[in-house]
């Protein structure tokens, strides 16, 4: 007989969901041991934040955390939708940090507090995961593991985004586990609410849709802030269909959850930006730096100069929307994929190694540095023959990832699966990209619940095939014992360069910024900084002379041909500021900046028809840049052409940011225009009845 329409039937399950046997009644002791390990992880990262507040950059986001905060203080001062671009980086983070602004102000040290609380949170999703899947003490020994992790405890106090990113990855995968109906050991006081069974009911977890939905949720939300997960969810999601209640229904409304926040940040790039970018635009340059026939070099370009000249690559050509941009460097990674698949291999081969080696491998900052600057991190992050505590923690999760599995039910057998399946998609979609140390924290959970899993039964290190595992996982995840870490010598000189520059000390900042330039005289950044200083104290000769040292190491780079020509021109010497901008013109058709440089130089001399072809190019080329409508307006404006200059100079306004020089100058430029035309009203009215 058909079922009713409107219901599936139910299959049966690929697994017991009841818990096997009646809870334990837990004692004092064990009701408060997640309070413990919550405090004692939180206490730990406190401890560090202490220590590490003497760093001489702490108090100053760098890079990558820069961009976030500059981005979470337009948002806290009332931009909601964080401006009229396409996200450049995935929203989620700034928006956090945006709300922790608006609560604490600018104090660094607040911030991190409340990031390290989320970070002992992700402690304790590890302990209720664990007691869901394992024993009480292996939830607690995984627990441990990532309350003492080094990479860890540092990364919780930086402005990056693992911090939120994996708290959000486990609380997706206790709420998955919770919609299986599979159980913990025993019942949590209070803690039905992420996830712990109330009790013995087991498959009571999993009434209703609810589950599924939020586990979607937790996921999609993580998604926003590292894409990454996107490629775990089919896999999450045919863990659904396969084993759990309501199967595909519980599969679909996993995959709706996860998809709405990323459609919500897609959304908002098509009404504020007119660009359909699924979350963010960054995924193609970072696809292209992962795969190219030239990745020791690409791995190697840090964000900053070589970063900007890389990302100007696609403008240069006059692609000028965010998804052309995107697609530009993901067509190129594609073509070296598809033309040299043997080279493809072999970089794909190191990638692998890379990920699984025991250092650390920077992105933004070493994080050996910072043991510096904690006796605390000093202990918990370090290489000595062993890489700890990657090299240590990876063979305790293989082994204990191995361990026989004893009469604990299907339901856990399952639950461990979707661990596997999650940090096998999750690396995949680290290879695909590039590996570093903050981009491979998301598999840590996993490795810590499975070395929980080893160290909770210490009767089983006593079997060959246990310490056979451990031994050759000791060996697999530290074949880069005696490999130098990398370095960039001239990068701390840099950070500390860039955060004496942020807090006004000038003169020690260019110390800074010429000693990184000593260390490595071919980084463009140190020169473009101390340029850049120059510019902003009006010294042009000293500015010129570093743009010309930045140009004889990278003569291709068409911004610092574009300053090279205002610093040119401020010396009151526009023919070489002329040549500057027709080289850069030259170099990149597409450089709409460079072109309204050479219409506004004419128009300064008063030659408004020698500008105007040169901001008619200029408004071709890059129609999504204000500045070349500005150009064109003022042009427009001389030549009398008044509707051409009224529409430009309208144009120029609407996509000026509120409070822009810019904006002001367009709007001023507009009242006059329309105070000629209201004398000019006037003076004919006045005309017209003394006649």
């Amino acid at each position: 007989m058909a079922p009713p329409i409107g219901q599936e039937p139910v299959r049966e399950m690929a697994w017991p969901l009841r818990f096997p046997g009646p809870a334990p009644r837990l004692g004092p002791m064990s009701r408060r041991r997640p309070l413990l390990l919550f405090a004692a992880a939180w206490a730990i990262r406190l401890l560090y934040l202490a220590q590490v507040r003497h760093a001489p950059y702490f108090d100053v986001p760098l890079v990558d955390g820069a961009n976030y905060f500059r981005m979470a203080a337009a948002i806290a001062s009332g931009d909601l939708l964080a401006g009229r671009q396409v996200f450049w980086q995935p929203p989620l983070y700034p928006y956090f940090l945006a709300v922790l602004l608006a609560i604490f102000g600018p104090r660094l040290t607040w911030i991190y507090a409340v990031q390290t609380a989320l970070g002992a949170l992700s402690c304790l999703l590890v302990y209720c995961v664990g007691r869901r899947l394992f024993d009480e003490r292996a939830a607690l020994a995984g627990g441990i593991v990532m309350a003492l992790y080094g990479p860890l405890v540092l990364f919780d106090a930086q402005p990056l985004i693992p911090v939120l990113h994996i708290a959000l990855v486990l609380l997706g995968i206790l709420l998955m586990l919770r919609a299986a109906g599979i159980p913990g050991t025993a019942g949590l006081p209070g803690a039905t609410g992420i996830g712990e069974a109330a009790g013995p009911r087991g498959a009571a977890d999993a009434s209703g849709p609810r589950p599924w939905a939020l586990a979607g949720l937790a996921w999609g939300a993580a998604a926003i802030a590292t894409p990454n997960i996107l490629l775990a969810a089919p896999a999450a999601a045919a863990w659904a269909w396969l084993g759990a209640r309501a199967s595909r229904r519980a599969a679909a409304l996993f995959l709706a959850g996860v998809a709405l926040p990323g459609a919500l940040a897609t959304a908002r790039n098509l009404l504020v930006a007119g660009e359909p970018v699924l979350i963010s635009s960054n995924g193609g340059i970072n696809f292209f730096i992962g795969n190219n026939p030239d990745y020791e070099r690409t791995i190697r370009i840090r964000p900053g100069g070589e970063f900007e000249r890389l990302s100007q690559e696609p403008e240069n050509l006059g692609i000028v929307g965010e998804s052309g941009k995107s697609w530009f460097f993901t067509r190129r990674a594609l073509q070296f994929l598809v033309e040299y698949p043997g080279q493809a291999l072999r970089l794909y081969e190191r990638k692998a190694v890379d990920l699984i080696a025991g250092r650390e491998i920077p992105r933004n900052q070493d994080a050996y540095v910072y043991r510096r600057y904690s006796s605390l991190l000093a202990l918990l992050l370090w290489r000595r023959g062993v890489a700890f505590p990657f090299g240590v923690v990876a063979p305790l999760a293989l082994a204990g990832a191995f361990l026989p599995g004893g009469a604990t039910g299907g339901g856990r057998r399952a639950g461990r699966a979707l661990l596997i399946l999650y940090a096998a998609a999750y690396a995949v979609s680290i290879l695909i990209f590039f590996p570093t140390d903050r981009y491979r924290l998301p598999l840590v959970p996993i490795l810590a619940l499975f070395a929980g899993r080893l160290l909770g039964a210490p009767a089983a290190w006593r079997r060959p095939r246990v310490i056979a595992l451990l031994i050759a996982g000791l060996v697999l995840f530290n074949l880069d014992a005696f490999k130098p870490r990398e370095a960039y010598p001239e990068e701390e000189a840099l950070n500390r360069a860039y955060a004496l520059r942020m807090r006004g000390r000038l003169p020690e900042s260019k110390a800074e910024y010429q000693n990184a330039i000593a260390l490595n005289p071919r980084r463009i950044d140190p020169h473009n900084a101390l340029a850049a200083m120059a510019a902003q104290e009006g010294k042009w000769e000293e500015a010129a002379g570093h743009y010309q040292d930045l140009l004889a190491i990278a003569p291709d780079f068409v911004e610092v041909r574009r300053d090279l020509g205002q610093a040119y021109l401020a010396l009151g010497r526009p023919e070489e500021a002329r040549r500057e901008w027709q080289i850069a013109v030259h170099l990149a058709p597409g450089a709409g900046l460079a072109l309204a440089d050479l219409c506004l130089s004419y128009y300064d001399e008063k030659l408004p028809d020698a500008a105007e072809p040169y901001c008619e190019r200029a408004v071709a080329a890059r129609p999504d840049l204000p500045d070349t409508h500005l150009a064109m307006g003022m042009v427009a404006r001389a030549l009398l052409k008044r509707e051409r200059a009224e529409a430009e100079l309208g144009e120029a306004l609407r996509l000026y940011p509120a409070g822009s020089p810019g904006r002001a100058k367009a709007d001023a430029l507009l009242r006059k225009m329309k105070e000629v035309d209201r004398r000019r009203m006037q003076e004919g009215t006045t005309a017209g009845r003394s006649r």
